[in-house]
């Protein structure tokens, strides 16, 4: 079922109970007000008749004709009397055959006050009356016609009232409901128009700040992950097989031109080594690839846990320097805190380490053995890493290219390397919200700055 008719539906349901309740309780209290009337009426006739029989000489001509006025007024089907001590009828109010039985009388009797009956259709008042003349009892029945149809047009009206409302409660609810998911409609209708052609394609977030308004926005965070997820898929494959080319290209060739004759063992010696050395390139830029795949797999920080950054430099720095032995590192530390927890970030310790051991591993592969200082402190903005180095540098109109996965400065290519460590790092860095600043001055050196924001 749709969840507009689910809606429609439940918001009909619930009215209708509701309206269900509130008509019974209306007519609940109608019908009990038109007993309670009726049964004022029944008592008074009860008394009018007592006293024009048994008080004629005992009350003033105009008060008898007051009586006898009230007294004609009579009710529909009624029957009065009045009974003596001994249970015998002394006064019958009307031409009537039918007396009530011994038991009723002797009940009003015994109830020492007013006795109100629903009985055979009729309500019936019994009252002890005391006179001068003795003790009687008094009891008057009649139908109650008048409140009776009233009651009945009552409830024939709240029926009706009740259906015609169920329908207009239904139909509004339908238009109401199909108002409300309008939205929904549309953004089923956009998203499905969104392939993987046009992940550009954005749905309408509106001026609200409903929970369809966070829907959609929620679904375009989703489409800006995909397309950023197709987009490192394309280039993955576009610089992998660009890159894996050329060393390829350069082996196959080799191995070729060396099976054209037989060779002396010193030329396959160098083959070999030339092979070895193309393999090594390979290999590094495959592992690249795979680093830039890792970040892009861990970009929502699923194998994040506590990282000290003093800690991870020292490692880093053995590691750099079992790598490049001739490397001169200097550790500094400036302005640090007196507990270690303000050096602690949370991240992901594995990508954190590719990140600073590609930086620090640049910066001494291309100063040429020259010293590589690596600056930590911290202040209130955060935790700040600086890596200084006396290099070659970066052309200055190259900057703004340097950042992109394999792509290598021309003053850098006699340098080995393919181009993936700074934009795979300054991505591990940024993935981490920490902010990322590279200056460089060409023949001089170059400065990375790395940023870690405190968490209030």
């Amino acid at each position: 079922m749709k969840i507009r008719n689910r809606l429609t539906l439940i918001y009909t349901l619930v009215v209708a109970l509701i309206l269900l309740a509130l008509s019974l309780y209306v007519y609940y209290l109608v019908k009990l007000n038109f007993h309670k009337v009726f049964f004022e009426k029944l008592e008074n006739r009860a008394l009018s008749t007592a006293k024009v029989f048994l008080e004629k000489d005992e009350v003033s001509a105009a008060a008898f004709k007051d009586l006898e006025k009230r007294y004609t007024q009579t009710l529909p089907g009624e029957m009065v009397r009045v009974y003596d001590d001994q249970n015998r009828p002394v006064f019958i109010a009307e031409a009537k055959e039918g007396d009530f039985p011994p038991e009723l009388i002797n009940r009003v009797r015994q109830q020492q006050g007013k006795l109100e009956l629903d009985e055979g259709g009729k309500q019936i008042v019994g009252i002890p009356y005391s006179d001068n003349q003795g003790e009687f009892i008094v009891i008057a029945a009649a139908a109650d016609s008048s409140g009776g149809a009233s009651l009945a047009f009552t409830r024939n009206t709240l029926i009706t009232g009740y259906v015609c409302s169920l329908l207009i409660v239904f139909v509004s609810g339908r238009f109401f409901s199909k108002q409300a998911l309008n939205p929904m409609s549309d953004i089923v209708r956009n998203v499905n128009r969104i392939r993987a052609s046009n992940l550009h394609l954005r749905l309408s977030e509106g001026k609200g700040k409903d929970e369809i308004a966070e829907l959609s926005i929620t679904f375009n965070h989703m489409l800006e992950r995909l397309e950023k997820s197709f987009e490192t898929e394309i280039n993955f494959v576009h610089n992998a097989s660009h890159q894996l080319r050329t060393p390829l290209a350069t082996m196959i060739l080799e191995l070729e031109v060396a099976l054209t004759k037989q060779r002396t063992a010193e030329e396959y010696d160098a083959l070999l080594k030339s092979v070895l050395t193309e393999a090594e390139k390979l290999n590094h830029i495959i592992t690249g690839l795979l680093e830039l795949a890792q970040v892009n797999r861990d970009e929502g920080g699923s194998q994040t846990g506590l990282v000290r950054l003093d800690e991870l430099l020292w490692d880093v720095r053995d590691k750099v320097t079992k790598e490049i032995p001739d490397s001169k590192l200097l550790i500094e530390f400036a302005d640090l805190p007196s507990s270690t927890d303000d050096l602690t970030i949370r991240g992901n310790k594995p990508l954190l380490d590719i990140a600073l051991f590609n930086l620090i591993e640049n910066a001494c592969k291309f100063s040429k053995n020259e010293e590589v200082t690596i600056h930590l402190s911290t202040s209130i903005a955060g935790t700040l890493i600086i890596i200084r180095d006396k290099g070659i540098g970066i052309p200055e109109d190259e900057l703004e290219q340097v950042n992109k996965s394999f792509y290598r400065a021309k003053n850098a290519l006699s340098f080995n390397g393919s181009g993936v460590g700074l934009s795979l790092a300054e991505k591990i860095i940024k993935v981490h919200k920490a902010e990322f600043k590279l200056s460089s001055k060409l023949g001089k050196g170059t400065v990375i700055q790395i940023l870690f924001p405190n968490v209030s």
